[in-house]
């Protein structure tokens, strides 16, 4: 039986697997609750994980696209790691540098589950279940867990601690932008192009929220992402009341952005991190999938949760044994964006007011 002191979690990848990685923190911190909790993950998202129960220390990495600068900062990273003893080491997604600073952490128990669901997991001291078999992500990462020879149930959740003030304070924001109740947000970004519903879908999902609910919108992008917040406006009438009731976010930290998306009553948006966050704060969300299937990644209650999703698709040719196709491209020409574009504003307006009526509408009344 083990009885760990101290546990090291790492996980080097983008919001939404950070996000997702707090499902398995909350089975490790019920498992060994008398375990300090070390959390090595990706700056900024790391600081998600800020207040979670049972985590006791946080490592920010900048995880480099190099791969020279990668092994150089994996190293220096391991070398600090080692210093603080620790008794397992649990690498959640991990990659070869990834593995590598699990087995230099010198912990004798590594439960290290390797980024491809059917590679090898280097490192691994334990056999973890379930590989080769796709599954939802969270569930990839509580088989790592459970290769430590515990018992994990199923369906456990993520989840996001803010504190009182955080919250507080958002709520303020939306008093001072003039957002009024009930407040849809959009998200209107993601990882490739091909990932992101027509923008002007999007804007008339904003409308008609407007329209049928007098509250207001929240557009919610990051860095890099203006030019969606005009093509979005483009497709906006220009009506006073419409337009006043639209807020763009706001440049913010990643803990202001999870305070701002606690306080919406529905969000929707594409396969992105956002969705995720909303999701581990309690806040009912509507995403549309297009080239990739949602298996993995959307784990979710599909009442609370709902996903759309057109298949079977045959321009969907990427596709591994026992996973279903799906498609890499990063832009979309011949087959004219069909997974996205078969997918209707209708549909979309239907989910986020049905969403809103089960769930959303009592959320801080």
């Amino acid at each position: 039986m083990l009885n760990p002191k101290r546990i090291l979690v790492t996980k080097f990848r983008a919001m939404g697997d950070t996000v997702l990685l707090t499902a398995a923190l909350s089975e490790l911190n019920r498992q060994f609750p008398n375990a300090q909790i070390h959390v090595a993950a990706t700056e900024p998202w790391i600081w998600l994980i800020e207040g979670f129960p049972g985590v006791t220390k946080l490592w920010p990495v900048t995880w480099h696209n190099d791969r020279a600068a990668r092994t150089k900062a994996a190293t220096r990273l391991a070398f600090n790691l080692r210093k603080e003893q620790y008794d397992i080491v649990c690498g959640f997604h991990a990659s070869p540098a990834a593995a590598m600073v699990g087995l230099t952490t010198g912990a004798k128990v590594r439960a290290i589950h390797f980024h491809s669901f059917k590679a090898k997991n280097m490192y691994s001291t334990v056999q973890i279940p379930g590989k080769g078999i796709m599954k939802p992500v969270i569930e990839r990462d509580l088989d790592t867990i459970r290769g430590l020879g515990v018992e994990v149930p199923e369906g456990i959740m993520p989840k996001i601690y803010l504190k009182d003030e955080e919250q507080s304070f958002a709520k303020e924001e939306f008093k001072a932008w003039g957002l009024q109740d009930p407040v849809l947000g959009v998200a209107l970004g993601a990882s490739r192009p091909t990932k992101m519903w027509p923008l002007h879908r999007y804007a008339d999902v904003a409308q008609h929220w407007v329209k049928e609910t007098k509250g207001g919108v929240l557009v919610i992008t990051g860095p890099g992402e203006e030019a969606l917040v005009d093509e979005f406006f483009k497709a906006i009438p220009h009506d006073a009341e419409i337009r006043n009731s639209i807020q763009v976010m706001p440049a913010c930290n990643v803990r202001s952005l999870a305070a701002r998306i606690s306080q919406l009553n529905v969000l929707v948006g594409n396969d992105s991190g956002p969705r995720h966050l909303a999701t581990a704060l309690g806040i009912p969300t509507v995403t549309v999938f297009g080239p990739e299937h949602p298996l993995e990644w959307h784990p979710y209650p599909q009442d609370k949760h709902p996903r759309l999703f057109i298949e079977p698709l045959p321009c969907r040719v990427n596709s591994e044994p026992g996973s279903p196709p799906w498609c890499g491209l990063r832009d979309c020409i011949v087959e004219a964006h069909q997974c996205m574009n078969k997918i209707s504003s209708e549909q979309v307006c239907e989910q986020v007011v049905r969403v809103y009526n089960a769930y959303g509408k009592n959320l801080r009344v």
